[in-house]
């Protein structure tokens, strides 16, 4: 799977796609973090990305998570939270998008945390 930043396309980071784990997971087994307050429990918005390219495509948002996304990012339709997105390990063309000025703070707040 790879990250890209939203605006350019330009790649961010590629990790390996791990059964049955979420878009989330699979970032955080990499160690390459995605924004997220709530720790991939689905409350914060944080994590929020972009499905650019995959097949199968990852199903539509069900009505919680398309409410959360309504509320913290009215302005991006196509974004799915990180934390609830399932990987489909038979893909390994998956491409997600994020704006790298998020992605960047997330990854700088947690090596300030590891010291």
């Amino acid at each position: 799977m790879v990250l890209v930043d939203r605006e350019t396309d330009e790649p961010i980071a590629q990790v390996p796609i791990p059964v049955g784990a979420t878009v989330y997971d699979a970032f955080e087994r990499a160690e390459q973090r995605l924004p997220t307050r709530c720790r991939g429990s689905s409350l914060c918005g944080l994590c929020r990305v972009e499905v650019r390219e995959g097949s199968p495509l990852p199903p539509d948002p069900p009505p919680d998570e398309r409410a959360l996304l309504a509320r913290v990012a009215p302005h991006e339709p196509d974004a799915r939270l990180a934390c609830r997105m399932k990987l489909d390990p038979r893909d390994d063309r998956l491409v997600v998008a994020i704006d790298r000025a998020r992605w960047q703070a997330a990854r700088a707040l947690d090596r300030a945390r590891r010291g």
